[in-house]
């Protein structure tokens, strides 16, 4: 069926001949689309003439084709045939040629590295990180195969093929089967890392033979399979959350000339009148101020001593459109608890609503972290310098907040 519905995207005139291992005759069937809606035909007639019992074979001839895969849709073609084939490729049970030309699998290459358990932070000996499968789901179901993680990381490349009779039935090429209970968001490591070919014993699939019927099936099987790959004694999906590869001076020049280029020419637009503008606003000496109090925040509190004074700093998010500053600093003060004077109470604020983090981050939280980083460090090093003695320590941060507004707002 899968063979026959394609043929209707390509053709509305296509005729199979087929004979099956032992018959003794071919049989031909002539598929004329308009003619079977025009007419309404529900039964088509077919041909027989005699064969050699020992011929076995399936042809589906197109004529008058409307629509042909050319360049870079033909690639395509290819190499969704070639991983949807790979298993009988592989075994030497199947020649797949199109085009005049005879295709092959590539193999991808698996990760052989120490295990990472932070970023950058190897240990160990060199392992390959592949993990052989094989549990039973019940009794009339079962899967088998490996789970492995790529060498090279690829985002259109990973995840599962899942296949049936030693056919892909689901997750071709660049159509990985990736379910978020495992590889998480699209910009995960683990997303664009993992990989694997999973043969599911006793399931249906469509009557296309395009997806496996789940039924209630698939959340088992996702859970059975995450623990696999995710076990203390080998932590896979850990690996390759975790594991980071070196960038090379070629790979920080090219990406860095990209992002060089797209903010210098933002900014010579947008730059000159915000410098003017900030310039001659009247330097202020401000006292340190409490930050408003909003309920449209999230925040995390630690402790440290400094000075010999304990101090209370509180790291904030909010996404209170009505806060206009992207990074403010000031006292902490904790709803309706009496303070404490002898711990200094620091807070520091991100605002997530400003028009940089609407831009650039949105709520992927990926994203936020770095910029979170940076606005931490910036508010204690403001508070530091207060300490040290400095009059005007917060005027970088009133004048970045300034320029980093008029600069987004001019997106």
């Amino acid at each position: 069926m899968g063979m026959k519905s394609a043929a209707c995207w390509f053709s509305d005139l296509w005729i199979v001949r087929t004979t099956a291992l032992g018959e003794g005759f071919e049989k031909t069937v002539t598929f004329d689309m308009n003619e079977i809606f025009e007419d309404k035909i529900e039964e088509l007639e077919y041909s027989t003439k005699p064969i050699n019992t020992s011929n076995h074979f399936t042809i589906i001839e197109l004529q008058k084709v409307n629509k042909m895969p050319r360049r870079k849709g033909l690639g395509k073609v290819k190499s969704h045939l070639t991983s949807i084939y790979r298993e009988f490729i592989r075994k030497g049970k199947l020649k797949l040629i199109v085009d005049n030309t005879e295709l092959k699998y590539v193999e991808p290459r698996i990760l052989k590295e120490r295990f990472q358990q932070k970023p950058y932070s190897p240990v160990g000996e060199p392992i390959k990180w592949k993990k052989e499968i094989n549990f039973d789901i019940d009794d009339n179901l079962s899967v088998h195969g490996f789970v492995a993680i790529r060498e090279k990381a690829s985002t259109n490349e990973a995840g599962f093929a899942l296949f049936r009779r030693g056919r892909v039935i689901e997750g071709s090429f660049d159509n990985g089967f990736r379910p978020d209970f495992i590889f998480g968001a699209p910009n995960s490591y683990r997303y664009q890392r993992v990989f694997g070919e999973l043969h599911l014993n006793g399931f249906d699939v469509s009557f296309t033979k395009k997806g496996i019927q789940w039924d209630e099936n698939l959340e088992i099987f996702l859970r059975l399979l995450k623990d696999d790959i995710s076990s203390d004694e080998f932590s896979l999906l850990q690996q390759a959350e975790n594991y980071r590869v070196r960038a090379t001076e070629k790979d920080y020049k090219n990406s860095g000339a990209k992002a060089l280029d797209k903010t210098v020419s933002d900014l010579k637009d947008s730059a000159p009148k915000a410098i003017e503008e900030t310039f001659n606003k009247p330097v202020v000496e401000e006292e340190e101020k409490s930050l408003i109090h909003t309920e449209k925040a999230i925040q995390k509190e630690f402790s440290a001593n400094f000075n010999k004074i304990d101090w209370n700093i509180s790291i904030e998010l909010s996404y209170d459109p009505s806060l206009n500053e992207l990074i403010e600093v000031g006292n902490h003060l904790i709803k309706n608890q009496i303070k404490d004077k002898s711990i200094r109470q620091v807070g520091i604020r991100l605002s997530l609503t400003h028009p940089f983090m609407i831009q650039f981050t949105g709520t992927d939280n990926s994203k936020i972290e770095p910029i979170l980083r940076i606005a931490a460090a910036l508010g204690l090093a403001e508070i530091i310098a207060k300490e040290s003695g400095a009059k005007t320590q917060g005027e970088i941060r009133r004048n970045f907040n300034e320029l980093i507004t008029k600069i987004s707002n001019t997106q």
